[in-house]
């Protein structure tokens, strides 16, 4: 099947990769942060990826003098995609975030600048390629992000520019068309555009997360899959094992990438086929088997076995650890060359496999990287067991699909399910078993939606189906919930977004029908209104597409269904995401876009062709993409936004030397990571993630040294801390009902005394909790003598601190918090944040002393709300904070991820320390804090909320009239504004805050604020 040349690519490819994880592997610098992982290993790799590349098409199928002749011949079509790549790639980077954004972001810019190990699954590939990118900040850390957000960019714009060639392709099958007729050139852009300045696309295209590129490789795929179906053979056979390739090295990206490929079945057998019911149905059912095959028997699979074997070998044979896995790559590449050399007739399909697997190659950077313990390990998969949990995310929770409980079903047994292996030193040891639990057979259903017993969750289900607590859903409660929340909240909705009109950034905002009115205020960027011209243009296309070709048209349809409705009932989405989730269907919004692109061919069409009709069609491809772009432009440019990572860095500089923060969440988490990790900010304290703080793995870790921060001292061994042990969660069984010593606890722990060991039905042992009161002896002098002890005078010092236990339990990041809590001795402040403070088992709020936007914990005496450090705190808030970017009007900040979560809490806690003040006694620096507060934190760019309220309340109290009517009046407006649009009138909060506005500025002499809200009144129906 391939020649000579094209083997020895094969073989040079080979030699390339395997170079590049040598020079990973045997990297000597700490942490294998030196230049041979950074900078050589990343570039050799990608281009021992890219090598087979070409081998695979095949050097005969066409020279350099081919494809420029090509490109020649058709230049008016390939200058009009350069135009469309060229508008995209210009608009992104002009609305570029300059620096980490939220959630993930700040996550993978950490690990992609020093190759370390993200979230399971992984993006080893993007990590390769956003390094490289990083390699053009010469050095300035504080370029690094904009350069890997320049990464998502590029990707993005190539996607938009692969979509254009989709239309094209798909029109040049339409009846009476003249191959790439100007009208179908200006569907085209018109179409591609639509994508490039849609919501949820342009979003993702302007900040480092996966989906810019998991999109490009995913539309590639679609490419490759429509472009390929009419080849010849053997071009045909060399086209399928590249797309295959493809397909591999695109779930390096993004495991989503593969939605593409239940295409594939479809296209090729159907090309020369009349359509029928099977026709249609049976490759359909292969393409999703390629997926699967592909999730479950390739990516999870092959970790699988090759642990299995190589545990049988190890603990069976006593051979050296990876014999087995060494062993099952030797059966792999005899079996793949017996294959290609005894059956040559399925040879093309035998290479596929091989090319599939080899396309999964850059995962060896996850087990090499981890290996070297880097600062950000996540989920430690230095190890075939460590690897197999990765891939297989052993740490997330399951959902049930086919067949599960519902929400009040009871347990009827537990049983010891799948054994847990970890490497010893020299075989494998049994950790422990996952429990399988039995619900009750009367309360189970197919299709199970409604599942969660999680109280919120419950609540949730009530809400959208009408069920009354206690009351038992059936299966039309579950069919209800689907149809309504899952289909229609959690997708119809961001579709509507998309090609309708967005209602707001406000979390679960409704979508614009054409009736609805839009908004201009800075306040309201995000109401964006499209007048559903999108959605008509896109519903057109699809009916005209339907007619003329409908092979094609189920073509795109099945990539339509997959990367929407399909998924929405795979991913069985529970109640109150903690964000919108529009991002996860971009796959269909694409496909829909192609239709919108056939759309405005339609309506060429339609208007019988001529130079009249190319005008009108001109206009539709160049007005509704402006439009789409007016009225995203405004809360998609990101050029400005850098609080994110201001606030981060203010977080970090209130901190103590050497301290310990402990946090709870990604976006409190991720911009520390980036900040310590990428520009070397504060590397002497070491923050805590309190869901990782769960895992053994990650206890480990702390450990450790890392960089300035010192690793902690811990009492129980590795062993008390071994994941699915015994102390994973400890029950609580009240027998010492006032209290027990938590240091002589800790000590029976580690010791395993029996009386703290239970066994479970499944026969699995657990330990116990004996009381719920938790005692920790405080040595006075030994705190005095800390960097600590002038925090608190020699009276306020208690003795004992006593912390309750909340629920039944105790989690392991509890036990592992008490464990450092003695093991510190108070040498390393403790700090706490929000998130963190309210995630504990045990209440630890009595002995906090608030600083700033952090809490502390010291042994003072205890207090039922904690105390406050108000001089502490004006320093870390007032004095040593930087707020200027909240005060750049040019600057938006969406409402669900910067006033709802950062702003607010920010306005709040300076009201805090206003009011602390003021209950001191001290009313001029209650004044001088709020008259900064306003200054800094409440410019008028801002959505007023309840924290503008206290603050103009309390400078009414203190006598500032000219603030407080300030801020009154910049409330009033806001929602007045939003009343007359009738975006405010059904919502009480807004509809409360607008008349406390009003009566603030009618006590500072301004009545005619009342009599307006009485005008509004009598307007509103």
């Amino acid at each position: 099947m391939f020649s000579r040349k094209e083997y020895l690519f094969f073989i040079a490819s080979t030699l390339l990769v395997i170079l590049a994880f040598a020079c990973m592997t045997y990297d000597p610098s700490e942490n294998g942060f030196g230049i041979l992982t950074r900078s050589i290993a990343p570039v050799i790799l990608l281009i021992g990826l890219l090598l087979p590349v070409p081998a695979i098409i095949g050097f005969h199928s066409s020279t350099p003098s081919q494809w420029l002749s090509s490109l020649q011949s058709h230049l008016r079509e390939n200058l009009a995609g350069l135009f469309v790549f060229a508008a995209a790639l210009g608009t992104y980077l002009l609305t570029l975030e300059p620096t980490a954004s939220l959630w993930d972001c700040s996550e993978f810019i950490a690990t992609a600048y020093k190759l370390q190990v993200p979230h399971t699954p992984g993006t080893p590939l993007l990590l390769v390629i956003g390094r490289i990118f990083t390699l053009f900040s010469f050095g300035d850390v504080t370029r690094v992000a904009i350069t890997i957000n320049a990464m998502s960019a590029c990707f993005s714009a190539l996607t938009v520019m692969l979509v254009y060639y989709i239309i094209l392709m798909l029109g040049n099958t339409a009846p009476h068309t003249a191959r790439n007729h100007p009208g179908l050139i200006l569907s085209a852009v018109g179409g591609s555009l639509c994508l490039a300045f849609s919501d949820t696309f342009w979003f993702s295209a302007v900040e480092a997360e996966t989906y810019g590129a998991s999109c490009f490789f995913m539309v590639l795929l679609m490419w490759m899959i429509l472009k390929g179906k009419d080849f010849a053979e053997p071009r045909r056979s060399r086209w399928r094992v590249l797309i295959f390739y493809i397909a591999g090295l695109s779930y390096c990206i993004h495991p989503m990438s593969l939605l593409a490929l239940p295409v594939l079945p479809f296209a090729w057998y159907t090309r020369h086929r009349n359509l029928s019911f099977w026709r249609l149905l049976m490759p359909a059912v292969a393409g999703a088997l390629i997926v699967l095959f592909i999730n479950r028997f390739i990516a999870v699979g092959i970790p699988e076995r090759a642990f299995y074997t190589d545990l049988f070998v190890v603990n069976q044979l006593g051979m050296p650890f990876y014999t087995g896995a060494v062993l099952m790559l030797t059966g792999f590449i005899v079996a793949f060359i017996l294959l290609i050399r005894r059956y040559k007739t399925y040879q093309a399909y035998t290479w596929c496999a091989v090319f599939l697997i080899a396309g999964f190659l850059p995962y060896g950077i996850i087990i090499i990287r981890s290996g070297f313990n880097p600062p950000i390990d996540e989920g430690n998969p230095e190890n075939l067991s460590l690897f197999k949990a990765y891939m297989n995310r052993e740490s997330y929770p399951t959902r049930p699909l086919l067949y599960g409980p519902y929400f009040d079903a009871a347990i009827e047994d537990v049983t010891a399910g799948k054994r847990i292996y970890h490497q010893g030193k020299s075989s494998y040891e049994l950790a422990g078993t996952l429990s399988e639990y039995t619900y009750t057979p009367e309360r189970q259903t197919v299709l199970p939606r409604m599942y969660s017993n999680d109280p919120a969750h419950i609540a949730g289900y009530q809400q959208w189906t009408g069920l009354k607590p206690g009351e038992k859903p059936g299966f039309k409660d579950n069919i209800v919930f689907t149809l309504q929340y899952q289909v229609g909240h959690m997708y119809l909705r961001y579709v509507l977004w998309n090609f309708a009109g967005r209602a707001g950034d406000v979390q679960d905002s409704s979508w614009l029908a054409p009736w609805d009115a839009g908004m201009s205020s800075h306040a309201q960027c995000a109401r964006n209104q499209y007048w559903a011209i999108p959605l008509l243009l896109g519903m057109i296309g699809s009916i005209f597409h339907f007619r003329y070709n409908r092979k094609d048209f189920v073509s795109i349809s099945i990539f339509f269904l997959l990367t929407g409705l399909i998924l929405v009932l795979y991913l069985n989405a529970t109640p109150h995401e903690p964000r919108e989730r529009d991002y996860i269907f971009v796959g269909s919004y694409i496909a829909f876009c192609i239709w919108i692109g056939m759309g405005i061919y339609a309506v060429y069409n339609l208007l019988r062709r001529g130079m009249a009709a190319r005008i009108i069609t001109g206009c539709i491809c160049i007005l509704v993409p402006a439009w789409m772009f007016y009225q995203n432009y405004d809360d998609h440019n990101r050029s400005g936004r850098t609080f994110q990572i201001d606030q981060a860095r203010n977080t970090l500089r209130s901190c103590a030397a050497n301290a310990i923060l402990f946090t709870g969440g990604d976006n409190d988490t991720f911009p520390f990571w980036y900040l310590q990790e990428v520009e070397g900010y504060r590397t002497d304290v070491r923050v805590v993630v309190l869901s990782y703080f769960n895992t053994d793995w990650y206890i480990h870790q702390l450990e450790k040294q890392y960089y300035q921060s010192k690793p902690f001292q811990l009492s129980l061994s590795e062993k008390a801390y071994r994941q699915y042990g015994p102390n994973d969660v400890l029950y609580l069984q009240e027998s010492i009902r006032e209290g027990i010593d938590t240091e002589k606890y800790l000590a029976l722990l580690k010791a395993e005394h029996p009386a703290l060991h239970m066994k479970a039905r499944s026969g699995e042992t657990y330990s116990i909790l004996p009381s719920r009161l938790l005692k920790i002896r405080v040595d006075k002098k030994q705190f005095e003598a800390s960097a600590q002890g002038n925090l608190l005078p020699g009276d306020s010092i208690s003795e004992e601190l006593t912390f309750r236990v909340i629920q039944n339990y105790l989690t392991k990041n509890t036990l592992a918090f008490l464990d450092l809590l003695i093991s510190n001795h108070w040498q390393r402040p403790l700090y706490f944040n929000f998130t963190s403070l309210n995630t504990f088992d045990i209440d630890i709020k009595p002995y906090m002393v608030q600083e700033g936007t952090l809490y502390r914990l010291l042994p003072t005496l205890p207090h039922k709300d904690g105390m406050m450090n108000t001089a502490l705190m004006y320093k870390n808030l007032v004095e040593q904070s930087d707020y200027t970017n909240l005060s750049d009007s040019a600057v938006y900040f969406n409402y669900e991820d910067y006033h709802l979560r950062m702003i607010y809490p920010l306005q709040q806690t300076f009201n805090a320390l206003a009011h602390a003040f003021y209950e001191q006694g001290n009313a001029a620096m209650a004044e001088q804090v709020l008259a900064t507060a306003v200054d800094k934190v409440y410019p008028d760019n801002l959505i007023p909320s309840y924290p503008t309220l206290q603050a103009s309340q309390m400078l009414l109290a203190l006598g500032r009239n000219e603030l407080a009517e300030d801020l009154s009046k910049n409330m009033f407006d806001y929602y007045y504004a939003q009343t007359q649009h009738g975006i405010a009138a059904s919502n009480e909060t807004n509809v409360y805050l607008l008349r406390m506005s009003a009566r603030i500025l009618d006590q500072l002499g301004k009545s005619d604020y009342l009599s307006r809200i009485e005008g509004l009144a009598k307007q509103t129906p």
